[in-house]
């Protein structure tokens, strides 16, 4: 029995009898019990919310694995996270596809935090179809890239470097940087260490395409080398001499840029 209930027994008691005072009493009673009412239905509403916040989980190891019993956990809500972007010029893939649309996975690899000097890499190849990525934070530098084939040290120039992470395959160093095949490679390619040389310049360089030596109407005289614009040419760039002299002349420059060896996966 409730105080309340306690206290109304007393009251129609008195009242009864004949006892004074009886209005007032049960005023109070009244207020009392709907003050016990108000406080159950707010631990109740209390006890609602909380079971919206609670997971409840079957436990197989309670009641010998009976699903009926089970066991109140808290359920911490999902976030979702965006993939972190790596910096530009940093990034380069475990594994890509090649001109022909094979996996080739990288092998080796070199980040750098300066332009206008050149970088040797050595290696092991795979096999004979050794391919070279170049991505560079300033998309707009100059990236010469030699290695060596059959006959003499052969290679690429680019007007351009990739920030972003296209695939192996594509037009020329632009997309790619070169990459071997049964053709190009030499008979001992993969039976010793080779070496890839590459050359970032910065995107002001004293350097100009082709494109716009045509634009220009400059053209190239047989081996001489003259510039344009008072620019040398690019292709110019594949003389180790002339990059070389021009590198002197630069200095180097802080410029984020990284290269990569891909290969097929040795069997």
């Amino acid at each position: 029995m409730t105080h309340t209930e306690h206290d109304l027994k007393e009251l129609l008691a008195e009242r009864s009898e004949g006892g004074s005072g009886g209005a007032a009493r049960l005023e109070e009673i009244l207020r009392r019990g709907r003050a016990v009412r108000r406080r159950r239905r707010a631990v109740r509403t209390a006890l609602a919310a909380g079971a919206v916040a609670i997971g409840v989980v079957s436990s197989p190891l309670l009641g010998g694995g009976d699903a009926r019993h089970t066991v109140a956990v808290d359920v911490a809500p999902t976030v979702s996270r965006a993939p972190e972007r790596p910096e530009p010029g940093t990034y380069l893939p475990e594994a890509l596809k090649d001109m022909w649309g094979r996996k080739m996975s990288l092998i080796q690899a070199h980040r750098a935090e300066t332009t206008g000097a050149p970088y040797t890499l050595t290696f092991t190849p795979t096999s004979r179809f050794t391919g070279f990525r170049v991505t560079c934070a300033d998309p707009k530098s100059w990236v010469v890239v030699t290695t060596r084939t059959k006959h003499e040290p052969s290679g690429t120039v680019g007007d351009s470097c990739p920030s972003d992470v296209p695939p192996l395959k594509g037009d020329g160093l632009n997309r790619m940087g070169p990459q071997h095949d049964e053709k190009s490679a030499p008979a001992d390619w993969t039976r010793k260490e080779q070496t890839v040389t590459v050359w970032v310049l910065p995107s002001d360089a004293p350097v100009i395409s082709m494109s716009d030596m045509v634009r220009k109407g400059c053209k190239p005289v047989g081996r001489k080398i003259r510039k344009c614009d008072g620019k040398y040419p690019m292709t110019a760039l594949m003389d180790p001499k002339i990059v070389k002299r021009l590198t002197a002349e630069m200095g180097t420059r802080p410029g984020r840029w990284a290269v990569g060896v891909y290969d097929q996966p040795a069997s």
